[in-house]
């Protein structure tokens, strides 16, 4: 058909089979879009969980490596742990966990800021044992809980 000069520009069936095209590439492009996010988001909560792992591991293995006597209980929820180490009474040394879910260790009075995003460590030790197991229970949503064993070997432990 040959369209006449006063005819000019799309007919409505045309019009709506753009419309309809677009919406189809619109919502293809919203798909991929909603794929992306999720992944990316899962790996900032995955990455935020290693590196509180990896902060609290490294203070709490260095501290309770050196304990003159290997704490328990569990630090988080408003409870701390108390230990020293080195000479008696020269390093007074406290874990907790604050409101913003940082583990704070406290050093002689000095806070310091060891990890971020932490629900809970249990430090558990048999009396008189050379050894502590430590679980590590980071905040991330759906992030797995670390197990340590650290051996404590300052008053000469065999």
């Amino acid at each position: 058909m040959r369209r006449s000069a006063r005819q000019r520009g799309f007919t409505v069936i045309e019009a709506m089979i753009g419309v309809l095209l677009m919406a189809i590439l619109s919502l293809a492009m919203v798909g991929t879009f909603a794929v992306g996010y999720r992944t990316l988001s899962q790996e900032a909560r995955q990455i935020a969980a290693d590196n509180a792992l990896n902060g609290a591991d490294i203070a709490l293995t260095r501290d309770l490596s050196m304990a003159t006597v290997l704490p328990t209980g569990t630090i988080g929820g408003g409870s701390t742990v108390s230990f020293n180490y080195g000479a008696p009474g020269s390093n007074a040394v406290v874990y907790s966990i604050d409101g913003s879910k940082n583990l704070i260790r406290t050093l002689n009075g000095n806070d310091q800021v060891v990890a971020r995003g932490m629900t809970t460590v249990t430090i558990s030790a048999a009396a008189g044992s050379c050894y502590a197991t430590v679980i590590l229970q980071p905040s991330a949503v759906g992030a797995a809980a670390q197990t340590l064993n650290v051996g404590n070997r300052p008053g000469g432990c065999v």
